[in-house]
């Protein structure tokens, strides 16, 4: 059975057993795991469990639902990943032999080819700035031609300046 250790920011700690259904997660009575403090909402996240695996859903919640320190919307759990609702912290610990992280799981389980991320061939980029396709840095030569363009203004305005009237 999964858990999930919860660390309060005062220093106190509960374990809860997560049920293999939907868990809501909330500030108010009326979720299966109430967390009373002030950075969750009252109806924060769930957590879900779905063809074997458990998975955290953001229900928008005002100060945000993460996942090893990135935030999220939704996303899948394993073994030993933090969660963070709000600014309470906890532990997803997990004895569910498919999650990939565990060592039983990592030495059972055959390399799988690693899945690419592939553009789309219609793609193309709405950025203003073009791609450096060479790979050189080129902003000590930008900040260079800025410092001569500015000497050379410089020095036109003096000498039109001491220049003498005809």
């Amino acid at each position: 059975m999964a858990k999930l250790q919860i660390f309060f920011p005062d220093g106190s700690e509960i374990t809860h057993d997560l049920p293999e259904e939907k868990t809501s997660v909330g500030r108010i009575a009326e979720n299966q795991l109430q967390i009373p403090d002030d950075s969750v909402s009252s109806r924060h996240a769930e957590i879900i469990f779905e063809n074997a695996n458990f998975y955290v859903c953001d229900l928008d919640s005002t100060n945000g639902t993460f996942v090893n320190g990135s935030k999220i919307e939704s996303a899948g759990l394993n073994h030993g990943d933090e969660v963070r609702f709000g600014s309470v912290a906890c532990l997803f610990l997990s004895e569910n032999a498919n999650s990939a992280t565990t060592p039983e799981a990592a030495a059972s389980e055959e390399q799988k080819p690693a899945i690419q991320s592939v553009r789309p061939e219609n793609f193309t980029s709405s950025s203003p700035i073009p791609r450096n396709k060479n790979g050189k840095d080129l902003s000590p030569l930008a900040v260079a031609s800025a410092a001569l363009i500015g000497i050379l203004a410089a020095a036109a305005a003096l000498y039109l300046i001491f220049q003498t009237p005809a």
